[in-house]
């Protein structure tokens, strides 16, 4: 199953429900009160363990279907988690009507009955679907779009909360009415403090392109993602990666110590980078160009670089570039770092 434009529009819908207020708004004032942050909580090399705040370890339930949500491996995620879902798993009604909607005509109604019913069953993240901000919402179902269902999820959130929650603690306080900006990054902070980092990289995107953003705020953004990304939090690692692209540095070291990281941590944006820079790559053998495809297939369903390669023509040799390739992907760690209101954006 292919991601779709439609489902780029679903990630940014989530997005824009947390991000788009006054009080979220970055201030010239907010520079003093990270950089105490920054100092206080020194990071200038990566963090040889991953410790991140993960919806799921590997022993819960849910764990291998987000996984492959998460890597874009939606067909084998679709398998697993439409039997949970008969069963009445609310987080599987959301995720897997998160990986339904936008795949066809016949599948939206679909999608709808597993968000409203996963809604109903207490999954804050399917009540916020239904906000009146989500553009998706009023443009496909327009007539369930409520403040009510906001409502259920800030309440659901704030349930949540009480039992140490990080994301819960983070959203119940963002989804408050009357949200003052000092909450907000006061919010933000706390969720960086508890390693959880979304906040944090979408507070540093904002502040990079902010209409009033100056020199001073542009390199404290890039202070905040690189501390998001030494404690190898994948959407920082991704966004470095956009700004070195956009300034056309993708032949820079920054730029390949980024993709390297982005590679071994399940980044599909360094994996993309990694078969396009490899397929270029002069340096580079045929029998190297097909395992570096091959690994990026394996390891998130991506063929597009597959017809760009020759593989190797002996039978031998193939097994054994099938079996590096299949190496590098295998090498990949297993961590999730996608969450509710962060559906990946393949």
């Amino acid at each position: 199953m292919k991601v779709t434009i439609t489902t780029l529009l679903l990630v940014f819908s989530f997005l824009a429900l947390t991000g788009c207020s006054k009080a979220t708004e970055p201030q010239q004032a907010d520079i003093a009160v990270f950089e105490q942050f920054l100092s206080e909580n020194p990071i200038s090399s990566i963090n040889p363990s991953i410790d991140i705040a993960s919806i799921y370890q590997p022993s819960d339930p849910l764990f291998e279907s987000v996984l492959y949500i998460q890597r874009n491996l939606w067909a084998e995620a679709k398998k697993q988690l439409e039997p949970m879902a008969k069963n009445q798993n609310p987080d599987a009604k959301f995720w897997l009507a998160s990986i339904t909607w936008g795949t066809g005509i016949k599948n939206n109604p679909i999608a709808k009955k597993l968000y409203m019913e996963s809604a109903e069953q207490g999954n804050p993240y399917a009540a916020l679907f239904f906000s009146p901000k989500n553009d998706i919402c009023q443009m496909y179902y327009s007539s369930e779009c409520s403040e009510k269902w906001v409502e259920k999820a800030q309440k659901l959130f704030a349930e949540q909360a009480k039992t140490g929650n990080v994301r819960a603690l983070y959203y119940s306080t963002i989804l408050k009415p009357d949200l003052t900006h000092e909450e907000y990054i006061d919010a933000v902070i706390q969720s960086a403090e508890k390693h959880y980092y979304y906040p944090l990289v979408e507070y540093s995107n904002n502040l990079r392109k902010a209409e009033d953003s100056n020199q001073e705020m542009k390199e404290l953004a890039i202070e905040l993602l690189n501390y998001a990304r030494f404690n190898n939090f994948v959407p920082a690692i991704e966004s470095l990666m956009k700004i070195e692209g956009k300034h056309k540095r993708m032949n820079g070291s920054i730029y390949k110590e980024l993709m390297t990281q982005g590679i071994s941590l399940g980044a599909n944006y360094a994996w993309r980078g990694y078969r396009i820079l490899s397929i270029e790559d002069d340096s580079l053998s045929e029998k190297e160009k097909y395992i570096a495809a091959k690994a990026t297939e394996l390891f998130n369903g991506d063929d597009f670089a597959i017809s760009f390669t020759h593989p190797p023509k002996e039978k031998e040799a193939l097994i054994a570039a099938n079996n590096k390739a299949q190496e590098k992907a295998d090498s990949v760690k297993r961590v999730i770092y996608i969450d509710g209101a962060h559906v990946p954006e393949g």
